[in-house]
């Protein structure tokens, strides 16, 4: 196993692609570490899923594009096997130790990690049987052109992988938290991204994704609706769920992480908010995602 440790290639400080990095390297996303079993558990599903289309095949190399702390990277170094590679990418230096400390626990030599954007990155040039992504392809600041980069680490006969978020309204398991968060905030407080701003919802419009991709370099795009039903809580843990879902997401961005009583407010609206919908299975709310596949 081998892992990169130089930080990623650092564009202007104002550039969209350098937020996203300072973002995602900055305490707010800790809980993305230090949580990383339960999101495991709430993504499984997903994964599932992705995998499902990708079909990984035993002998392939893989890169996968914004692997966060692991849980990907681990799936596919298991379907490609040791005749295999996995080559994992992301921006996120501690979710990116968590990922190797979880390689090296599992023992997996078929997997090199890299920091860095992986739209930026100098990737090997048609590397790769698959480019596969669960939820990392949204944040691009330039994404023509970081696909055409993914288009070029791509064998002839090769094939693209991701799945990304549908609108918000048809994501409560997210939003929810947010409506009910959103009258304590300050003004302006929760940015709304302009339609091509990097951003979760970001891909959320089929026509902007094949659009995209198309000026890559890709054809044969496949663009399948896909829907989940999110588990945040179990019986009886409106509670825990509330906490669970401040600390993800749109909310962390929102929040002053010093402003004690503001948190407690937010944490009583989202927790009153899903008093209203716990089920007999506890706090499940729906999640609406594309599927997507293209050919090089």
């Amino acid at each position: 196993m081998g892992s990169g440790k130089e930080p990623p290639a650092t564009p202007a400080d104002d550039d969209p692609d350098a937020r996203q990095a300072r973002y995602w390297n900055s305490p707010a996303t800790a809980p993305w570490v230090t949580l990383q079993d339960r999101l495991d558990t709430l993504l499984a599903p997903l994964l599932a899923a992705i995998m499902a289309r990708a079909e990984v095949r035993a002998g392939e190399h893989v890169l996968d594009v914004g692997c966060g702390c692991g849980a990907t990277v681990l799936d596919l170094a298991h379907r490609v096997g040791p005749s295999g590679q996995v080559h994992g990418v992301d921006i996120s230096a501690p979710m990116l130790a968590r990922a190797e400390a979880r390689i090296a626990e599992a023992g997996l030599s078929q997997v090199m990690l890299t920091l860095a954007d992986a739209g930026r990155h100098d990737l090997p040039r048609g590397a790769y049987d698959l480019v596969l992504s669960r939820l990392g392809v949204m944040f691009f600041g330039a994404p023509v052109e970081a696909f055409r980069n993914l288009h070029r680490a791509l064998k002839p006969s090769g094939r693209l992988v991701f799945v990304c978020f549908r609108t918000p309204a048809e994501n409560p398991y997210i939003t929810t938290a947010l409506a009910a968060a959103k009258p304590l905030l300050p003004e302006g407080a929760v940015p709304v991204p302009g339609p091509e701003e990097p951003g979760m919802f970001s891909l959320a419009d089929p026509a902007r994704i094949r659009r995209i991709l198309q000026e890559a370099g890709f054809r044969t795009i496949e663009v399948a609706p896909h829907d989940e039903r999110m588990r945040l809580g179990g019986p009886g843990g409106v509670a825990d769920a509330a906490e669970f879902s401040i600390r993800f997401g749109p909310l962390t961005r929102a929040m002053d992480p010093q402003d004690a009583a503001l948190r407690s407010a937010v944490l009583g609206a989202v927790t009153a908010a899903y008093a209203g919908l716990e089920g007999p299975e506890g706090i499940v709310l729906d999640g609406a995602f594309w599927i997507v596949a293209a050919r090089p």
